[in-house]
């Protein structure tokens, strides 16, 4: 268990002694540790299976089982493996697990909460609150909308964005969807209607949710023009990758068309003083907490026990990471 005293304490609050069967269980806090200290740990101990999560040095190759190390299994307790396990990992065979989809339902539900707050203008209601006194007619320069049969555009098609189809039907909302390299059939068991490219997605789009991964074809992906061709005053928000946007566009094409703005994703986590996005007038910014809430962690927790459980008794782990969803990770 090569975690932090955070994380242990939060994807473990009841301890793990004597829940993995027949296995030794011995924990490397990782606070304050250096590359050379970790490798002596991992050096010193040989284990066969590793648990990881955000706070876990990079594995070096020469410690797994396919490059003739000892672990055989990298148990990851989040999602994106990449800042821990190296690709050439797992395409010589390491076995990887993490949470698979079991984080979407609470990224796509905090989707939800962004987009109904941009529709409704919660970043002006403070202001508005603050005057003496107003009358109801006066409501009307808060400019509310409702998602009820309101069209949205789907940047991305990967679990976040599948968990966010049953929550956006009950509104009636229309879903035209594109994502990288995401071929056609993919789509045709769901209620969606496929674009051919991006900026045809983008393009007059009144409500656009960016959920799409950070890969090399996607870094910067959304520019001036796919941002410029939304409609006047559409919402825009984010819970994929900052980095998927260029931000200096969006700052610009949101002064110049009156774009909502509703991010859970920044490049850089807090965007920096200097930062264009603080140039956008009613920005409404949550600090990456579209993930998994803190109640759901020690379920995690107790999925990553389970995994650990069937890795000794010789069975496959659940949620197991292949290229595919190893290049489709950021």
């Amino acid at each position: 268990m090569a975690l932090n005293r955070i994380q242990l304490r939060q994807f473990f609050p009841d301890g793990f002694d004597g829940v993995v069967e027949n296995a030794a269980v011995q924990v490397c806090v990782t606070d304050g540790i250096s590359v050379s200290e970790w490798n002596e740990v991992l050096s010193r101990e040989t284990p066969t299976a590793l648990v990881s999560g955000w706070s876990t040095p990079a594995l070096e190759p020469r410690h797994t089982a396919p490059n003739g190390g000892p672990i055989r299994y990298v148990c990851h307790l989040t999602g994106s493996v990449r800042p821990v396990v190296a690709r050439s990992c797992v395409a010589s065979g390491l076995l990887v697990s993490n949470w698979g989809a079991d984080a979407a339902p609470r990224v796509a539900e905090h989707a939800l909460l962004l987009a109904l707050a941009a529709l409704r203008n919660l970043p002006a209601w403070a202001d508005f609150l603050a005057r003496p006194s107003f009358t109801h007619d006066e409501k009307d320069c808060l400019e509310t909308r409702t998602l009820f049969h309101h069209p949205v555009a789907l940047h991305g098609f990967g679990a976040v964005a599948r968990a966010l189809l049953p929550l956006l039907a009950p509104f009636g909302c229309p879903v035209k969807v594109f994502s990288e390299g995401v071929p056609a059939e993919i789509f045709q068991p769901f209620d969606v209607t496929p674009q051919r490219s991006l900026i045809e997605l983008y393009r007059g789009a009144r409500l656009l949710i960016c959920c799409e991964a950070l890969t090399v074809r996607t870094v910067q992906s959304v520019g001036r023009e796919e941002l410029g061709s939304l409609a006047p005053g559409a919402v825009f928000v984010n819970v994929g990758r900052g980095a998927v946007v260029n931000e200096v566009a969006l700052a610009e094409v949101a002064r110049a068309r009156g774009l909502r703005v509703a991010l859970d994703v920044t490049a850089e986590e807090p965007p920096a003083p200097g930062s264009p996005l603080w140039e956008i007038s009613g920005l409404l910014l949550s600090p990456h907490i579209a993930g998994p809430t803190l109640d759901q962690y020690a379920s995690h927790g107790r999925t990553a026990l389970k995994n650990l459980n069937a890795f000794v008794r010789g069975h496959p782990p659940a949620n197991l990471v292949d290229l595919e969803k190893y290049d489709r990770a950021t």
